[in-house]
């Protein structure tokens, strides 16, 4: 069921705005389990891609003992972008094409959850396949807190 309620919804946030440049995509965010520690961001739009960052993880983190996640390249990019946040943070993501500046737009909303310590928090997300003319950009900000705490 929760399958079909995002393909229905992905297919409604995928139709294009006939007043904009810009298009809101379908994106899922992915939990990679031990793959998901890295230094920078990551934009992989193939299987070779993604096996040299797999090679590149495993080779920084030798602990790793499991298989990595399987992504279907022919229907889906990888992208990957970390931010620092409170411990208690949660994340929303939009994600944007602008067919004009020939772009991507991942959009990482962290919104306040009330922690006293920082983490480092890694997205990543599945979207539809970026087409090899076009650039991504990452951008951070900070949207409603999720939980309001007093002190």
């Amino acid at each position: 069921m929760l399958i079909l309620s995002l393909i229905i919804l992905s297919s409604c946030l995928s139709a294009e705005n006939p007043d904009s440049t810009k298009t809101l995509l379908f994106c899922l965010p992915v939990p990679m389990g031990q793959y998901r520690t890295l230094v920078d961001s990551f934009i992989i739009t193939s299987q070779a891609e993604y096996d040299s960052a797999i090679s590149y993880i495993k080779g920084k983190h030798t602990w790793i003992d499991s298989e990595p996640r399987k992504v279907n390249f022919d229907d889906f990019s990888l992208v990957c972008d970390i931010s620092w946040a409170d411990g208690s943070a949660n994340f929303s993501y939009q994600v944007l094409k602008d067919t004009l500046a020939k772009s991507i737009e991942v959009h990482i909303i962290e919104h306040y959850g009330g922690g006293r310590g920082m983490n480092v928090f890694n997205h990543w997300l599945l979207i539809p396949p970026i087409p090899e003319d076009y650039s991504v950009k990452f951008i951070h900000s900070e949207g409603e807190p999720r939980r309001k705490y007093e002190d």
